[in-house]
């Protein structure tokens, strides 16, 4: 960035990675009316250029042609230039990431489109080398100068086919999942996995939890072993690879490779808290140690790195530092040397790293290919010493990266992705046992509904003191589900009932009767090019497939068949694709699961009701509901439940067996109820 360019109009923005481009001489502004209302009164075409702030090619990008006088020169005079922080405006990315999508085939960031004055795209791509960015921007210039009826047809023919993929073909009547169609969704996502390092059979490799969180659940319902195994070597390869920070705990956003060796180095907070969710399911499930470890090293991370003073959490680090993508992480041999002194031997075996390099540019990505066990027979030595060589050199590591020049950090609080963190903290608590984090979910939960509260709804922002932008769809979903999570994790039922009230809001204010799905933006947000949905699951489930689930389970909490139609009638809008593709819509596998087996109600009454909840936790999938109570309890669930003594209700879709006493009977029942193996 040159610090002594005269600022453009980026310079009061709230976003860090609008600031970054406040000194381009590129006349960039913010998006708003009154770019717009200029690229109208002067007839000009406008440029979108999107991004966030933890994106190599975006900063790539920016010295290469955003910095450089002559391009600058080119865009200033021909378009009018408006940066977009993604994370800000998420709406506005996935209107243009789906034009993008059809001139290209495919997507990324940065996300370079180029509209007519009203909006509509004309042509776009990612990221464009210098050279080639000058080219496009001169005969974009001279087209809309010479032969804007071209223009007008490329816009016409762009918009056509992005309410084409805005499409929803509703399933024919009775077509409900059937146990059968599970196991055929699983064969067909199981024909993708690979199988030696985990993860999907391709690169670049990111971390899907909601898949793995599909897989568990499908193994505690019907008994499929070879789900659990998957994900347990998923878990694994994940944890030693460079793509978990091995020094300093946390997750980067995905590998370059399918072997989770090399990362993109950005650190976002929504991968690391839905990780956190997952690690600590599968340690309360194998207790596997080193799912525990990951656990407290990644929630360290988030504490340290990207927690503000008033407990909530910032949005993502920088891959960047020193010019370099990943420097603050990779080590030449003579850094290692440094840094570890009598300890370099131990930490080379630990962490596989070479004299001469183990990836480019002579540096080392750490990570681990060998097992504790294999090391301490290889080396003779004692699982006690092990753990305290690897304490120690990794201590020392991480004194040594303190002096470092760190990455970026955006300090914006993003709801949604806090939302994500009150799932986090929640399960962290719950199944490693440690009050202090659902203490921390609580304190979470309070900031999202008071500080970032927009009357009835939401805000999306959090920064610098102040709330801003209205909330979309994936913030309510998130938060909702995260407030569920809360009251099954302390049998709060005030969390239920902020969950129906923000649920209630979603309702009159993103539903879409016709169709019976959740639109992406509010319907009082400024209408864009067009009103979209999103259904597809990534490496952050869809926002309708979230709040279909938290609708089936305010439905049955509330006792409200209302909540249940919509929830179950959300699934029809995606059932042919999830049926054809299910390895993108494995969120919503978790609500036909339920369809197929049956939606269960686990009701756990009296006073040792939380130690009953306890005993059964790591068998409970999460796509049950599950509630607990006492005598002075009164969720609509509970009631004409017995009060007064320890008693287990366990429901299907509805109707009850009767209660049983002690969590082993449950687990009985619940086999009972599965038919545990059926269609495997």
């Amino acid at each position: 960035m040159n610090s002594n360019q005269h600022p453009n109009g980026l310079i009061h923005a709230r976003s860090p990675y609008l600031r970054q481009h406040a000194h381009n001489p590129v006349q960039w502004q913010e998006w708003n009316d009154a770019a717009w209302a200029q690229a109208k009164a002067e007839n000009k075409l406008v440029l979108v250029s999107i991004g966030y702030s933890a994106c190599h090619w975006c900063h790539v990008m920016e010295r290469e042609s955003f910095e450089d006088a002559a391009t600058a020169d080119i865009m200033n005079r021909f378009f009018v230039n408006i940066k977009v922080d993604r994370e800000e405006r998420p709406d506005v990315d996935a209107v243009y990431m789906d034009a993008c999508q059809l001139i290209t085939g495919r997507g990324g960031w940065p996300l370079n489109i180029f509209c007519l004055p009203d909006g509509r795209p004309i042509h776009g791509g990612t990221y464009f080398p210098n050279a080639s960015w000058q080219q496009v921007l001169l005969q974009l210039g001279a087209l809309w100068q010479q032969e804007p009826e071209k223009a007008e047809s490329y816009a016409a023919a762009l918009v056509d086919g992005m309410n084409k993929m805005e499409l929803v073909e509703q399933s024919k009547a009775g077509s409900g999942f059937k146990r059968q169609d599970i196991a055929a969704l699983y064969q067909t996502m199981a024909g993708q996995f690979d199988w030696k390092e985990g993860g999907a059979n391709r690169s670049p490799k990111f971390p899907l939890p909601n898949q793995y969180e599909f897989l568990l659940n499908l193994h505690l319902i019907t008994g499929n072993r070879e789900a659990l195994d998957f994900t347990n070597l998923s878990l694994l390869k994940m944890a030693n690879g460079g793509i978990y920070d091995q020094v300093r705990g946390g997750f980067s956003r995905y590998s370059t490779d399918p072997y989770w060796f090399a990362p993109h180095f950005e650190k976002m907070l929504y991968d690391n808290a839905q990780l956190i969710s997952l690690y600590s399911r599968a340690f309360s499930l194998t207790g596997a140690y080193v799912y525990e470890e990951v656990v407290r090293e990644t929630l360290a991370f988030c504490y340290r790195e990207m927690k503000t003073p008033d407990g909530a959490f910032m949005a993502a680090l920088d891959a960047d530092s020193e010019g370099m993508e990943g420097r603050y992480y990779v080590w030449t041999d003579d850094e290692l040397k440094t840094a570890l002194g009598a300890d370099y031997d131990f930490a080379a075996y630990a962490f596989h790293f070479k004299k001469e390099g183990n990836w480019e540019h002579g540096y080392n990505i750490l990570h681990k290919r060998k097992s504790p066990a294999e090391l301490t027979a290889e080396l003779n030595i004692s699982g006690d010493v092990y753990f305290d060589s690897l304490r120690r050199v990794k201590q020392k590591l991480f004194q040594a990266q303190e002096q470092r020049e760190r990455p970026g950090l955006d300090d914006k609080v993003i709801c949604s992705w806090n939302g994500l963190m009150i799932s986090a903290l929640a399960d962290a608590g719950y199944y490693l046992n440690n009050p202090e984090w659902t203490e921390a979910a609580e304190n979470l939960a309070s900031f999202i509904l008071t500080r970032c509260r927009n009357g009835k709804g939401l805000y999306r922002i959090f920064q610098q003191g102040h709330p801003a932008i209205n909330a979309f769809l994936e913030d309510y979903a998130a938060v909702i589900q995260g407030l569920l999570r809360l009251f099954e994790v302390t049998g709060n039922a005030h969390y239920a009932r902020e969950a129906k009230a923000l649920a209630d809001y979603c309702t009159e204010k993103f539903f879409d009767p016709a169709r019976g799905i959740y639109f992406f933006t509010s319907s009082d947000d400024s209408p864009l090019v067009l009103r979209k949905t999103d259904l597809n699951d990534d490496v952050i489930s869809s926002p309708n497939a979230m709040l279909a689930m938290s609708l089936i389970k305010i439905g049955y909490l509330f006792a409200d068949p209302q909540y249940l139609s919509k929830g179950r009638g959300m699934l029809d809008a995606v059932r042919e694709q999830l049926q054809k593709s299910p390895g993108w819509y494995t969120a919503w596998a978790q609500v036909a699961l339920m369809e197929a087996y049956g939606q269960i109600q686990l009701e756990i009454m009296g006073n040792d009701s939380a130690a009953i909840q306890q005993q059964l936790k790591a068998q409970l999938p999460t796509n049950m509901v599950l509630a607990r109570g006492s005598e002075t309890s009164d969720l609509p669930i509970l009631h004409g439940k017995i009060k007064h003594q320890n008693a287990i209700y366990i429901c299907r879709n509805q109707e009850c067996l009767e209660p049983v006493t002690d969590a082993g009977q449950a687990m009985e029942v619940l086999d009972d109820v599965w038919g545990t193996g059926d269609a495997f």
